[in-house]
């Protein structure tokens, strides 16, 4: 195969990222989860490439002739590599059916079209064959969102829109740039960074996730609390669906009726294929500087957070850290840190503290030092501890590189995932306390207890979200079937406890559950008439959102691995 058949991939092919930073957890960190979850020595690493196992492509020579023609020789791959890396997301079941080398599920092929004519006429090509096709970009879902699902074609491609990689235009009166969307994250701000501006989104995935996943799944960054999420700030956009190709112009706002933009962030993949975007950009600060608090609870915490966003004095970026995770955290520390750590604070009569971290990202150095400085005296009204900006820098250090922390524990046989809600002020406590109780009952059940942690990162006037990270021990076997009750469990909970069953992971498959009861299966079916006039043979990225599963095991064996 040569090269020009080999579709680009950024990540490694059985976890995250890039090799060379896989830090092992502390001493420290791994007796706490001796002591939580009875992890235990284990060794299971990734298999190579060549041993995992996937069907056979079910394109026909009719088929692959076809695929050529709409998008140019060289740009259909159906090599076993390329299809295993675009064979799935990076969700908890992806990365354990990749470690373990099957997976049940691969795209027949992978079609790499570069402008906007070859797209359409692949969805054309496609609808005419009934193949089916999922947009693929860095390939960083962790609900499912990615999987070739056939949806009853029999077969199906995956799109890759790496191709898509230019920025088109900056516009520095109207500050906005014009951006296809295939670019990754750093490439973008790579551009941005000279002219003094950036776009301000910085998902933990910002290093190879692709502008067309942030819109296509309403996407949310670490800095969102000043710079806002990336629905709010998408101007002007272009599609192309099997029905056509509609380009919607760059608007601050508009009373145009309901506004198609909003049709098209967070579809999914499933109404159209979106080629380009225009966003609004904001002034680059010269640098962050942070500053560190601790409270004695979570509550304490959550009622400061609320206090801060609703007086409009939160700062840019603002973090809160619940009891498990402040411990998790000071543990990963290592050394005489943390006890020295643990030391002061208990002095201070926090036994149980939450850390309560904060960015300012004004424009001048001197702007951020105030800004700190008038935080500092709102503080003094609360009881809490002031640590200053050493764990703020850390942070930033390692901002982007949490998620290698799944790989290296998968390969101790703990498994690690994250999940995230949503809710009002006034639910947002209990939320929190429902949700990690009915985590914990369900890893339980299977005899192997789960180690749950929470923090606030995204803060609004009416609410906020929750970002839970969770541990528990494998068990051969039954991995999936652990993970799926844990999952659900927590599903079940948002629900009743007045969540959102996501608050910036999006739907795919592993939330389209909880989806049907959230948004209603009479909006369902609102969705499904939309795409069949917009995709009248069903091709696009079926088995997700509206289309998605009623219950994980209709996707998912528990006993598979």
């Amino acid at each position: 195969m040569n090269r020009s058949d080999t579709a680009p991939h950024r990540m490694r092919w059985w976890g995250w990222g890039v090799d060379g930073f896989d830090k092992p957890i502390t001493a420290e960190a791994e007796e706490l989860l001796i002591r939580e979850i009875g992890m235990a020595e284990a060794d299971n690493p990734p298999k190579d490439i060549a041993e995992v196992a996937i069907p056979d492509s079910r394109l026909d020579e009719a088929d692959l002739a076809a695929l050529r023609d709409a998008v140019g020789e060289g740009a259909v791959c159906v090599d076993h590599d390329t299809r295993v890396r675009h064979a799935v997301g990076r969700s908890y079941p992806d990365l354990a059916r990749l470690r373990a080398g099957v997976l049940d599920i691969a795209p027949d092929a992978v079609v790499v079209p570069r402008d906007e004519e070859a797209v359409a006429r692949l969805l054309a090509a496609c609808t005419e064959r009934g193949i089916a096709v999922t947009p693929f970009g860095g390939g960083t879902s962790v609900v499912g969102g990615v999987e070739a699902v056939d949806g009853g074609h029999g077969r199906a491609v995956a799109l890759s829109m790496v191709a898509f990689d230019r920025v088109l235009d900056v516009d520095l009166e109207a500050n906005t740039v014009t951006v296809q969307t295939g670019v990754f994250g750093p490439d973008l701000e790579e551009r941005l960074a000279p002219l003094g501006v950036t776009v301000g989104h910085f998902p933990q995935s910002f290093e190879f996730s692709t502008v067309g996943g942030w819109v296509s799944c309403r996407s949310a960054g670490q800095e969102s609390s000043g710079y806002g999420r990336i629905d709010r700030n998408v101007i002007g956009m272009r599609v192309i669906t099997p029905a056509g190709a509609m380009a919607f112009r760059d608007m601050p706002s508009s009373a145009a009726g309901p506004n198609p933009r909003e049709l098209f962030l967070g579809s999914e993949g499933t109404l159209g294929v979106i080629t380009q975007v225009t966003l609004q950009l904001h002034r680059r600060p010269d640098e962050m500087i942070f500053d560190t608090y601790f409270v004695d609870s979570f509550e304490h915490g959550l009622e400061i957070f609320r206090d801060l966003e609703q007086r409009g004095h939160i700062p840019h970026l603002a973090r809160l850290s619940d009891e498990p995770e402040t411990l998790f955290g000071i543990e990963q520390m290592g050394g005489a840190t943390g006890p020295k750590l643990k030391k002061y604070l208990a002095l201070r009569g926090m036994d149980t503290p939450c850390m309560m971290l904060f960015g300012f990202g004004q424009e001048s150095r001197a702007e951020a030092r105030a800004a700190r400085e008038l935080l500092a005296a709102r503080m003094l009204r609360h009881k809490c501890v002031r640590l200053g900006p050493i764990p703020g820098q850390l942070w930033v250090k390692h901002r982007f590189t949490s998620p290698y922390l799944r790989d290296v524990m998968m390969t101790r046989r703990v498994g690690v995932d994250t999940l995230e809600t949503a809710t009002t002020w006034e639910h947002a406590a209990e939320l929190r306390r429902r949700i990690m109780d009915r985590m914990r009952a369900a890893a339980e059940a299977h005899g192997a207890p789960a180690y749950v942690f929470c923090h606030i990162s995204h803060m609004y006037e009416s609410g906020c979200s929750l970002y839970f990270t969770y541990f528990f021990r494998e068990e051969p076997g039954r991995i999936l079937d652990q993970w799926m009750d844990i999952k659900s469990a927590a599903g079940e909970a948002i629900l009743e406890f007045a969540g959102t069953i996501t608050h910036h992971h999006g739907i795919g498959q592993d939330h389209a559950p909880q989806n049907y009861e959230e948004n209603t299966e009479l909006f369902a079916r609102v969705l499904r008439a939309v795409k069949a006039e917009l995709d009248p043979a069903g091709i696009l990225n079926p088995g997700k959102l509206q289309n998605g599963p009623h219950d994980l095991r209709e996707r998912y064996d528990g006993s598979a691995i």
